[in-house]
Parts: structure tokens; C-alpha cells; sequence
């Protein structure tokens, strides 16, 4: 069986943060959130986060290949057409 760890709030030392930086804030929120919630017992699931990687490592592909094509521009025309048509469709 699994033992679940009971922390005690008084024994954690406060988190701080520069209440002028929105990112700062946001980040710390962010980080309570998971604790909270992992401390619950559910696991954390970053399969959404690893799809947005695949699909911005799909469209660097897709731009380099645009960028370092071997024609110049009125030749490689139709290939760089492909490439804008592409582009909106890594995204679905």
C-alpha cells in the first residue's frame, strides 16, 4: 500500500516573490497550484505541453526547409506556396 506524506503548512517556509512582476507571480501560483494538487495524489499529465513541442519542432522544420531551399525566389515559388499551406495545418 502506499503511504501518503502529511506536511505540516506551519513547518513550510513562505514563497516570495517581486509583487510587481505579473510573470513572477504567475509562476509561483503556478507552482503552488502543482503542489497542491500532486500533494492530492493525482499525477501530473504534460502531454498537452509535449504535443505544442512536436507541433513548434513541425513548423522550424517547415521554415528551414523554406529558408534554405536551393532555388532562388521566382524559381522555388510553388515550394514556398507548399510551405505557407503546410504551416496553418501543423496546428490542427
Amino acid at each position: 500500500m502506499q503511504e501518503k506524506k502529511v506536511e505540516n503548512p506551519a513547518n513550510k517556509t513562505p514563497k516570495k516573490t517581486n509583487l510587481l512582476d505579473h510573470n513572477s507571480i504567475k509562476h509561483i501560483l503556478d507552482e503552488s497550484v502543482t503542489e497542491i494538487v500532486t500533494s492530492k495524489g493525482y499525477p501530473e499529465d504534460v502531454r498537452m505541453s509535449n504535443i505544442r513541442l512536436l507541433i513548434g519542432a513541425i513548423i522550424i522544420v517547415i521554415a528551414i526547409f523554406a529558408q534554405f531551399y536551393n532555388k532562388k525566389f521566382p524559381e522555388n515559388q510553388n515550394f514556398l506556396i507548399g510551405c505557407i499551406v503546410l504551416y496553418p495545418f501543423s496546428f490542427a
